[in-house]
């Protein structure tokens, strides 16, 4: 593993059964990136979120996240956020906006451990850092879905996250609440954090500024500055799944996309 890379997956197939979700994906995203993941629905933004978490084993091939490769046990010990896609809480739900945040320290606290005033700190930090801190003894249930996504934030937060994976953070919100999810994220990054954030929503790239895009489709169709990625050519294929698959290359010291392979370094 390279230490600038926090990521790397090395020529990764994933199947659900008999249906190839992830072809061939070879890709290495560099500490302290800003990621935006585009693609239409079913094109596996969500399973390579779920595959660097851990929660998805290879089929075939490798990803390593901190140098390792992530499974069940390790994932409790590393700092990485996961905010999964928002889904609709139940309104009875009996558990606090602080509760929902404390949990976010379970893999720091172990077993049967109870919280110490460090974890209490760090709870509060993370509401006051997302601005929920006024909310804390609200049920979580009772609150807006923008409100809800940042206490999730603020949980992966409570983690002492240093890599932040969000799984279409803004999907079913308004335009000013996604365009506040989005400033929150760009201050997170802006902290050190690195941030992977899926959408199959191009509005969200006018709401964002992703320093990389990645172009997912099964396989990267490309990955770079959104100046040479987002381009019609590159997005159509991205959208329709036309086999014609790019890579981000280096000539004369100047980025250009290539279309002869789908394995893409960025640095």
């Amino acid at each position: 593993m390279t230490e600038n890379f926090v990521i790397e997956f090395d020529h990764f197939f994933l199947n659900y059964g008999q249906r190839r979700v992830l072809n061939d994906i070879h890709l290495r995203i560099p500490t302290g990136s800003c990621v935006g993941i585009i693609g239409p629905n079913g094109s596996g933004k969500t399973s390579l979120i779920r595959s660097i978490v851990g929660l998805n084993q290879a089929t075939q091939g490798s990803v390593h996240v901190f140098g390792e490769s992530p499974h069940r046990a390790w994932r409790r010990q590393q700092q990485i956020g996961y905010v999964p896609q928002l889904k609709s809480m139940d309104k009875d739900f009996p558990i606090s906006v602080y509760e929902v945040v404390m949990l976010g320290r379970v893999g720091r606290l172990g077993p049967l451990r109870f919280p110490k005033k460090e974890d209490h700190h760090i709870v509060k930090e993370a509401l006051i850092r997302v601005k929920m801190i006024d909310m804390a003894d609200r049920p979580i249930g009772q609150l807006s879905g923008g409100q809800q996504q940042r206490v999730f934030i603020a949980r992966a937060l409570a983690q002492e996250s240093k890599l932040l994976l969000l799984d279409e953070p803004a999907t079913g919100l308004d335009i000013p609440t996604q365009q506040s999810i989005y400033e929150l994220l760009e201050q997170l990054h802006e902290d050190g954090i690195t941030t992977l954030t899926t959408t199959h929503d191009l509005l969200a790239l006018d709401f964002h500024h992703f320093g990389r895009i990645l172009c997912l489709n099964e396989r990267v169709i490309a990955f770079g500055p959104p100046d040479k990625v987002l381009t019609p050519e590159i997005l159509t294929q991205t959208f329709s799944g036309l086999p014609w698959p790019h890579r981000l290359v280096k000539e004369d010291n100047v980025e250009v996309i290539k279309e002869d392979s789908c394995s893409c370094t960025c640095s």
